[in-house]
């Protein structure tokens, strides 16, 4: 809608697995989390894993959103089937810490968002291999509050249920108040399109 497209339009875009939201943030301020991504094919990453000293380096940087089928190297070339890590670094303006709300796309077709080292959330349980996987598709919307001036999103997906895999949404996020009102409009339009649909 127009409203979206004015207030997202100007949007940082992600570069590199960074996205600088200095210029950004305020006290009433969304963005679309879009741009490049880090992007580890057939690994599901903990926070641990790149904190523990070993230089992890990205199979490529992933446009966000979009199928991970679209992405290619030397090294891989995605499947439809499988699981990956997408990780990026959001920079804060210094001392920011007022609350965040984070409304998560639906992932193809399940996922696990850990924020600074905790888990946030998700959908369905994802896993390496189809027997692991639980595929999932409910909205999800939570609270977080930044203790430092940048931020680490890391997010595993893993499809075996969907014919295409990957972020291929985008996740929105700002001050709380700001997002939960979006979050709660969206909700608003659902049901009425669901209401018009049964009545």
């Amino acid at each position: 809608c127009a409203l979206d497209n004015l207030a997202f339009g100007s949007d940082p875009s992600a570069i590199k697995g960074i996205i600088d939201l200095r210029e950004t943030a305020n006290d009433h301020f969304t963005v679309r989390l879009n741009g490049e991504w880090e992007f580890y094919w057939e690994k599901l990453l903990k926070p641990e894993d790149f904190s523990a000293g070993i230089n992890i380096k990205p199979d490529l940087f992933g446009d966000v959103p979009s199928y991970w089928t679209s992405y290619s190297a030397e090294s891989i070339k995605p499947t439809r089937m499988g699981y990956a890590t997408y990780r990026l670094i959001m920079l804060l303006p210094q001392g920011y810490r007022n609350s965040l709300g984070f409304n998560m796309p639906v992932f193809d077709s399940s996922y696990e968002i850990y924020v600074d080292g905790k888990v946030m959330g998700g959908n369905g349980t994802p896993g390496k291999t189809e027997p692991e996987t639980i595929p999932g598709y409910e909205r999800v919307f939570f609270r977080f509050n930044p203790s430092s001036d940048s931020v680490q999103i890391i997010i595993n997906v893993s499809n075996f249920h969907h014919r295409r895999g990957g972020f291929w949404l985008p996740l929105k996020t700002g001050t709380f108040s700001e997002v939960q009102k979006r979050y709660a409009s969206g909700w608003a339009k659902d049901w009425a399109t669901i209401s018009f649909l049964i009545g």
